[in-house]
Order: C-alpha cells, then sequence, then structure tokens
C-alpha cells in the first residue's frame, strides 16, 4: 500500500527534521512533538481506510488508539477517563465491523487460539483477529465466484489464513512493529482462477497466508 508507506516515510522525514532543528537550537520542538505525536498514528490509520477505500476493523483500532493516546498526551482526560475512553473506543471498532457485514461471524480471538473454518458456497469477505492469541482462519472448504477479500487484523498475536491452492491471491497491508507474509502458490494459475485480497494490520505481530498450515 503505497499511500501507507508514504505516510510513514513522511512521518519519518518530518521527526528527523524536527530533530536536527532542536538539536542545532533553531527550534525547540520537543514539546510539541511530545503532546501531538499520536496524531502520526490517526493519520496511519486514515491513510489505511482511504487506501483500501473501506472501514475496516485495523485501521480503526489504529485511529482511535491514536485518538485516545491523543487526549492524554493533551491532558484531555485524567487517567480515572482514560480507560473507560479506552472501552469505548475498542467497542465503537467491534460495532463498525459488525455493522458492516451485518450480521456476519468475525472471529475474534483474545488471550487464546482459534481456528474458523469457512464453507461460503459463494465467499465475498471474511473478518478474522486476534489479540495477544493466534486466530487461524481456513478457507480451503470455501468457494469464490469471482473474487473475495479477508481483513486479518493481529495485535501482538498471530493470523494465519488459509486457502486452497488454485485461488490467485494479493496480500497488502499495514504491518507495523509486525509482519505480512504470503507463502501461497501462485504460479501457473489459470486467467479465470478466483482472486482473494487480504488486506492485512499487523501490529506487534504478524498475517500469513498460506496453502498449508503451519507444521
Amino acid at each position: 500500500m503505497r499511500p501507507v508507506r508514504a505516510w510513514v516515510g513522511l512521518v519519518l522525514l518530518a521527526l528527523g527534521v524536527f530533530g536536527i532543528l532542536d538539536a542545532t537550537d533553531v527550534l525547540d520542538s520537543g514539546t510539541a512533538v511530545e503532546r501531538w505525536w499520536p496524531l502520526a498514528l490517526v493519520g496511519l490509520g486514515l491513510v489505511a481506510m482511504a487506501a483500501q477505500r473501506r472501514v475496516s476493523f485495523g485501521p480503526v483500532v489504529i485511529t482511535l488508539a491514536g485518538l485516545v493516546l491523543l487526549t492524554g498526551s493533551l491532558g484531555w482526560a485524567t487517567g480515572d477517563v482514560l480507560w473507560p475512553t479506552v472501552l469505548i473506543c475498542a467497542g465503537i471498532a467491534v460495532l463498525v465491523g459488525m455493522r458492516r457485514h451485518q450480521g456476519a461471524h468475525v472471529p475474534v480471538t483474545v488471550f487464546g487460539g482459534t481456528t474458523t473454518r469457512e464453507r461460503a458456497r459463494h465467499l465475498e469477505h471474511a473478518d478474522v483477529s486476534a489479540i495477544f492469541g493466534g486466530a487461524t482462519l481456513d478457507l480451503r472448504q470455501a468457494h469464490v465466484d469471482t473474487e473475495a477479500s479477508v481483513d486479518a487484523f493481529a495485535l501482538f498475536g498471530g493470523v494465519e489464513v488459509l486457502v486452497p491452492e488454485g485461488w490467485r491471491v494479493s496480500v497488502g497491508g499495514l504491518p507495523f512493529m509486525g509482519g505480512i507474509v504470503d507463502k501461497t502458490e501462485n504460479d501457473g494459475l489459470s486467467d479465470d482462477a478466483p482472486v482473494l485480497t487480504v488486506n492485512g494490520t499487523a501490529l506487534f505481530g504478524a498475517v500469513e497466508v498460506a496453502n498449508q498450515p503451519k507444521p
């Protein structure tokens, strides 16, 4: 996702410039950076959603986390208010995902490990999330007519998406101190092979797409 990489590059460039100006006594930027740095997270989430052209779970969490941190750094929220605000933001993120899929099952793993097997005859979209745990979304018994997509979110955890051989897989997303890996075989596929687009968000975690489960 070039817009996401461009945003990260601009943020790093800005921090470097401010650091040099601060070190050379040209500008006292330390206080401003300390107060406003969560805006980088807010922008990151918004840019990711703009690049995907839809509201997805991972970027929403990043955006809300940035807003929560911003209220704390600016002193808008005391310690007694901060954690309830975090819970409210988490609830909003979950409700956004539920509303968008209108009753679809959205597996979310927290402090544990789960495996979800999808057997849809006309798969269009699926979600899988792992927070401090591991989650596997097995699509090897599902059928895609032409195109389908998966939103995978990993926060201090790991997500594994298993796809059958014969699907053309396109993997992208937002890795932040984490990784998104495509281990599928896309060589030798026919031109009319079904296409699966995996949008991964990995924050201190990993999203892996493969044809076979990990040994």
